[in-house]
């Protein structure tokens, strides 16, 4: 299965370009899953949510919806500070985010760049309090030095069928332009091969922070950068391929809209959309 969404959906500037003018903020997400069947929470990664609100997000979602979420910092950027204080935090926020039920999809445990290869057994105990605190839960990693490009990487996670999240991080100047185009090269952000350590892929479509003024209307075109990232997914999406599930999520700044840009995905892949909610802007969120 292909599930497609954003990054977060409580965007005030979402009114009027994706929701219809005059959705209340506790309507959100429920007007959101009629349009996605998947979601990244990232608002997880800042404070752990009260439960009553976990269990709301499952109540106003459909069968078949799934959420992503986002392991809390005080885990993955202040943590790992001992296994026992680790393990007792994992505990909590896992069994918070288990009152989703079967609608929990995947955890992301994202690093921040200064976590570098050096400090592979914090991360392999970190994985050690994952098997206790994890049963029947999936996990993707997100790693962002370059240090931990390696085999070595590459057979720690898949030992536990651990997702190696893949990121897209352009910069405005070449957020409309394919990867191999020659004008991108040098681009230090240019996004890495997928690696396929588990079976199932976890990606994000993020783009660079505060990078892109708007949250209402796609600026940018990422249509040819959306076309390369199709010649990667191709091979998975065969009867044949080891992956069955493919988890992507967009954020706003990757090309100013993120609801635009996953509809776009989901057209080039020729997956059934429902038509967009109605607004009294006909714009959509796209300028394109």
């Amino acid at each position: 299965m292909i599930h497609l969404g954003t990054i977060g959906f409580a965007y005030p500037g979402w009114t009027g370009s994706f929701y219809p003018p005059g959705t209340k903020p506790e309507d959100r997400l429920a007007r959101y899953a009629r349009q996605f069947n998947t979601i990244e929470i990232d608002t997880t990664f800042h404070a752990m949510p009260p439960r009553d609100r976990v269990e709301r997000w499952a109540q106003v979602t459909p069968d078949g919806f799934t959420f992503s979420v986002k392991t809390p910092r005080n885990i993955t950027h202040e943590g790992l500070v001992g296994a026992d204080l680790t393990l007792s935090l994992m505990c909590e926020f896992l069994d918070t985010m288990r009152e989703l039920g079967d609608k929990l999809g995947i955890v992301l445990l994202q690093f921040p760049p200064s976590f570098v290869s050096v400090r592979r057994q914090d991360l392999i105990k970190l994985l050690d309090v994952l098997d206790q605190a994890g049963q029947g839960i999936r996990f993707a990693i997100e790693l962002r030095h370059d240090s931990w490009w390696s085999d070595d990487t590459v057979r720690l996670f898949r030992e536990r069928n651990i997702a190696w999240a893949a990121v897209d991080q352009p910069t405005v100047a070449v957020s409309g332009v394919s990867p191999d185009d020659a004008a991108y090269q040098g681009d230090k952000r240019a996004p890495r091969p997928l690696i396929v350590t588990s079976d199932f892929l976890f990606i994000r479509w993020v783009g660079h922070h505060d990078q892109i003024p708007t949250d209402n209307a796609e600026v940018v075109d990422p249509t040819p950068r959306l076309d390369w990232w199709m010649r990667q997914l191709r091979p998975f999406l065969r009867d044949e391929s080891p992956v069955r599930n493919i988890y992507g999520y967009f954020g706003n700044n990757y090309a100013g809209h993120a609801p635009a840009s996953c509809r776009r995905l989901m057209s080039l892949l020729d997956l059934p959309a429902p038509p967009p909610l109605e607004l009294t802007d006909s714009s959509q969120g796209s300028l394109f």
